[in-house]
């Protein structure tokens, strides 16, 4: 008789919400039972009334859910500065857990996450779904084999727009560098919202499935024009070796200037493509003429809690565990490191749309679009509005 893994879902608001739609949705057998919920603010989701009708039990804390029942399975989809010490007290009380990217907001948390889950021999997996995407893992097959030759260049570029109303939600959090208790938090476009994209050619670029790989250094402007304390645009030079990643990634263009995030992969026997072509295509194209179609990488979205269950049921591998996604976590801290202050745009070159209750700068449409066909950053360019930008290099405290 097939038998369902229980699941609890830590958070039910902003992107928890996600999750519970799809589980909410019948039409599917997800193979998950969702015994519990612990959200002190459950009223406020959008799924509220759906868990009372399902008689879905809600905590308020972790140990008042453990308290009467067990899950086999967590997903935690909470603020970034809550991750470390919720998965690990799931993990204590036996259920193995798929945290939502990122891991968390510093280094220490991230080893303090790793300890537990060798000591109570949890599994541990984080949601980078692109990372758990068959398109992206059949992709990095392929690179892993050399279809492609020594990767020269990988960039990526994404404008994802973003009004006064996403920085004022879930009580003030978005956009701040630490929390008034302390808690490092470190939010940024490059940490939350595209965090997907600059993870994805660090993950690209490991050595086996689950590696992801480490900048030796990188070079970086970061500014914002919003009233936050980290940044809401980034350009970025990291070398990987000989191969140089460049990432361009903003929130402050005008709303109707969305860019969905476009890949492009130069090696030395082919090149890659992945865009939004009215869904996303990857298509690779080698030197003597082989054409792959490796697909949409948004297709089946939720692989990356499948990829869970799979792993309780049958032991499957899982592709993007927490060591995977160091990488990307301690570049964002690094980047904190290097800009303890967010350079501002000169407000000359931005202003406030009253109607859509945004902060918007019109030139970064075009100029950060040249910096990525001219492989630049904003002040190589010569933009007015740029800043000289600073430079990190590994002193091998995170390998």
């Amino acid at each position: 008789m097939k038998q369902d893994v229980t699941l609890l879902m830590v958070g039910t608001g902003g992107y928890a919400s996600v999750y519970l739609k799809e589980l909410f949705d019948d039409s599917k057998d997800h193979g998950l039972r969702l015994v519990g919920a612990v959200d002190p603010y459950v009223a406020k989701s959008p799924c509220a009334e759906e868990i009372k009708k399902r008689n879905i039990p809600v905590y308020d804390t972790l140990e008042e859910f453990y308290a009467e029942h067990d899950a086999q399975m967590a997903i935690v989809s909470t603020p970034i500065y809550l991750h470390a010490e919720q998965v690990i007290t799931c993990m204590e009380h036996g259920s193995d857990v798929l945290c939502e990217k990122p891991l968390s907001a510093s280094p220490e948390d991230a080893a303090a996450m790793i300890e537990a889950q060798k000591r109570t021999g949890r599994k541990l997996s984080v949601g980078f779904q692109w990372s758990h995407s068959e398109t992206i893992l059949s992709l990095k097959k392929d690179l892993l084999a050399g279809k492609y030759g020594k990767i020269k260049r990988m960039r990526t570029i994404v404008y994802f727009p973003r009004d006064m109303a996403y920085y004022r939600r879930g009580g003030g959090w978005a956009g701040r560098r630490k929390m008034p208790g302390g808690e490092w938090l470190l939010d940024s476009v490059a940490c939350n919202a595209t965090a997907h994209y600059l993870h994805n050619m660090f993950f690209l670029m490991g050595e086996d499935i689950p590696l992801a790989a480490k900048p030796d250094s990188f070079t970086a402007e970061v500014y914002r024009i919003n009233p936050i304390e980290m940044f809401d645009t980034c350009a970025m030079r990291l070398m990987v070796g000989e191969t140089e990643l460049l990432y361009y990634a903003t929130h402050a263009v005008p709303m109707d200037a969305y860019r969905a995030p476009e890949l492009i992969i130069e090696g030395e026997k082919g090149e890659i493509v992945l865009r939004d072509e009215g869904g996303f295509k990857t298509t690779g194209r080698t030197h003597d003429g082989e054409c792959i179609e490796y697909g949409d990488p948004e297709h089946n979205y939720f692989r990356k809690m499948y990829c869970m269950r799979d792993a309780i049921l049958h032991g499957d591998p899982l592709p993007c565990v927490a060591q995977t996604a160091l990488p990307h976590l301690y570049c964002i801290w690094d980047l904190a490191e290097l800009f303890p202050e967010t350079p501002v745009i000169d407000q000359n070159f931005w202003t406030h749309d009253e109607d859509k209750d945004q902060n918007h700068c019109d030139c970064l449409v075009e100029d950060l679009e040249r910096c990525w066909r001219d492989g630049k950053l904003p002040w190589e360019e010569g933009f007015p509005w740029a800043q000289q930008p600073r430079t990190w290099v590994r002193d091998g405290k995170y390998i």
